[in-house]
């Protein structure tokens, strides 16, 4: 990256706290008033992704039309990729401005998944990405599209669902960029743009990771865990859009490294409260995390010992990667870790206060 750019960065995210702040001890602002399955004892303001997601996409439009600072941001000169990445910003609004407006008027499961639903299938079939099935299944055009917007849809409300302790959700993600970094090393290594997009995404959530260490002052609300979902989700789409001599194709399979505990506990807990025949979209605390916070441990506890289980993924992937193992034994082995290390977490952290 050219010399400037941290400058840029740094003055990025003074603006970021400044903003942030602004908000935190100002008196207007959508507050969470904590109830029986909250996490939170005070009244605590949310909907912080309206301040750095509009912060995020602001910057990353003056880095694609400042000819200076456009050498930092690495895209293609293609017309057709070049709006392929617009669609992605508009995408990302689309979903801050919904996740706003259920943050304010609590809209209806229904008409928030048909919603949801749309963006994403206008996304697909505009953008029209390369992706394999397992590295060997490539499905029709129309099927495809279905399955990978009612994937993406899924993945983008299971973001949601583990925005529910500080700092969980931002470190999560923080940790599995580096998954992403050895899964496809081409697109999001220095100087290519994924990585910039990451950099500047986490440099514009700066002031809302400040005051959200626990014990939170801020929290993202879904305006800003929604737009977060769809931005972590569709990003590795682009993957096969980049044409060079490393280019290479996306496997649906490879989003398993991106959050591995958040795939896990979701899923679980969603099978769980299923066959319980318990409201599948209610707030509760059954989740694993929310388990572990109930206990002696509480929230650092907690964050700790996720970061750590990201962590230990994160390196088996990078062993793993780096001996030239095949990408299915890759993640065999990451997967039964995964689920061996989950289960043992639930198996020894125990039940109490569930909704």
């Amino acid at each position: 990256m050219v010399s400037f750019f941290p400058p840029i960065l740094a003055i990025l995210a003074v603006l970021s706290l400044i903003l942030h702040t602004f908000y935190v001890y100002s008196r207007f602002g959508v507050k969470d008033v904590p109830n029986e399955r909250s996490l939170h004892d005070v009244v605590t303001k949310k909907s912080g992704g309206m301040f750095f997601i509009p912060l995020f996409l602001l910057s990353v439009i003056a880095f694609l039309f400042c000819s200076q600072l456009g050498k930092s941001l690495p895209l293609s000169q293609d017309s057709a990729q070049r709006m392929d990445v617009y669609l992605l910003l508009a995408g990302v609004l689309i979903f801050c401005i919904l996740g706003f407006v259920d943050d304010l008027y609590h809209l209806s499961p229904k008409l928030r998944l048909f919603l949801e639903l749309s963006v994403v299938a206008v996304f697909l079939v505009w953008m029209n990405p390369e992706i394999t099935y397992f590295g060997l299944i490539s499905l029709p055009k129309p099927i495809y599209i279905f399955v990978l917007t009612v994937f993406l849809v899924f993945a983008v409300n299971l973001v949601n669902f583990m925005d529910g302790m500080d700092w969980y959700l931002v470190t999560t993600l923080f940790i599995s960029f580096f998954s992403l970094a050895i899964a496809s090393p081409h697109f999001y290594v220095t100087d290519h743009f994924g990585y910039s997009l990451y950099v500047i995404l986490f440099v514009s959530m700066f002031g809302f990771i400040f005051y959200n260490f626990p014990k939170a002052k801020l929290f993202m609300g879904d305006s800003g865990s929604l737009a977060l979902g769809f931005l972590v989700m569709a990003l590795p789409l682009f993957v096969g859009k980049e044409k060079g001599p490393d280019s290479e194709i996306w496997d649906i399979t490879s989003y398993f490294y991106l959050f591995p505990y958040f795939w896990l506990d979701g899923v679980f807990t969603l099978i769980k409260r299923f066959f319980q025949k318990k409201h599948l979209f209610s707030a509760h605390r059954e989740h694993l995390f929310q388990r572990i916070t109930e206990t002696k441990l509480g929230k650092i506890g907690t964050l700790v010992i996720f970061s750590l289980l990201n962590l230990t993924i994160v390196c088996i992937h990078f062993v793993l990667k780096f001996n030239n193992l095949s990408n299915l034994f890759t993640l065999v082995v990451i997967f039964l870790f995964s689920v061996l290390s989950y289960g043992l977490l639930w198996a020894f952290v125990p039940r109490k206060n569930l909704a």
